[in-house]
């Protein structure tokens, strides 16, 4: 019995997400619910991305972006931060050490939303 509460508390403090390890300067694909660690204090989990385009059966002025939500680990300090698809909006999110800068999102299509789907490529400038 005690084993069993012993058993269960220690696989209750595993970290529950793996880690890809990735560099600065060098592209990279990104998933949603993966963590991307950059060192030992820097990582990055995209956490939800979001379809904000123009729907698919509507004529727009604008056809929107992909909102990707983030966790961001910058020199150990956690930010929750959005990035956006557009180089309407800039939203290049800058830290004391890196910047992440959007490369591409698929699939683009207005009606995607499958979050398992998506895969955004991203590059951590130093």
């Amino acid at each position: 019995m005690w084993f069993i509460l012993l058993l269960s508390i220690f696989a209750c403090n595993k970290e529950d997400v793996t880690c890809t390890d990735i560099n600065y300067n060098k592209a990279f694909t990104a998933e949603v619910d993966k963590k991307y660690c950059i060192d030992d204090e820097n990582f990055i989990l995209i956490t939800n991305i979001e379809n904000a385009l123009c729907p698919c059966d509507v004529v727009c002025i604008w056809e929107g972006e992909f909102l990707i939500h983030m966790t961001v680990s910058a020199d150990g300090t956690l930010h929750e931060y959005i990035l956006g698809s557009s180089g309407q909006i800039p939203r290049t999110p800058t830290f004391d050490s890196f910047r992440i800068k959007f490369l591409s999102i698929t699939p683009d299509a207005c009606d995607s939303g499958v979050q398992k789907d998506y895969r955004v490529g991203l590059e951590i400038e130093k």
